[in-house]
């Protein structure tokens, strides 16, 4: 005798019954990582903006302003007013500045807007637990 060759439909339904709960297992799972890899990027790329508006207010020797909008949108003012950079950080942000906007002086120190005194504060990325930090010393980290 031959033994006949193919799939049972039970086998072939059994088999679409163990994808199906793989998938439910791992999709949701895949999700989270997806999304703090997005707010450890998001942060990475947020910390990069500041310090480089940091290091461009040192070298022009004037204020050079930073807004960083709810959305992740940012724009970097030089001190002549005129914007150098705009971009998108692409995760929403909050902060302790009012209105996500800091302004670093000639010495590398920020503060808000028009005033000469340093002011620490951090921005937070929304859901995740990554946050960029400026202290007082002007030292821009983030974790």
């Amino acid at each position: 005798m031959h033994a006949e060759r193919g799939v049972t439909l039970i086998e072939l339904v059994a088999v679409i019954a163990v994808a199906a709960v793989l998938s439910a297992v791992a999709v949701p799972g895949a999700a989270r990582v997806r999304s703090a890899v997005s707010g450890a990027e998001g942060a990475g790329r947020l910390a990069l903006v500041l310090r480089a508006a940091q290091a461009r207010a040192q070298s022009s020797g004037g204020p050079v302003r930073v807004e960083v909008g709810l959305a992740g949108d940012y724009a970097v003012t030089d001190p002549a007013g005129e914007v150098v950079t705009r971009g998108d950080l692409g995760v929403d942000t909050s902060s302790t500045y009012p209105n996500g906007t800091l302004e670093f002086s000639a010495r590398g120190w920020a503060g808000l807007p028009g005033t000469s005194s340093p002011r620490a504060g951090h921005f937070s990325i929304v859901g995740s637990p990554h946050t960029v930090v400026v202290q007082l010393s002007g030292c821009i980290r983030w974790s």
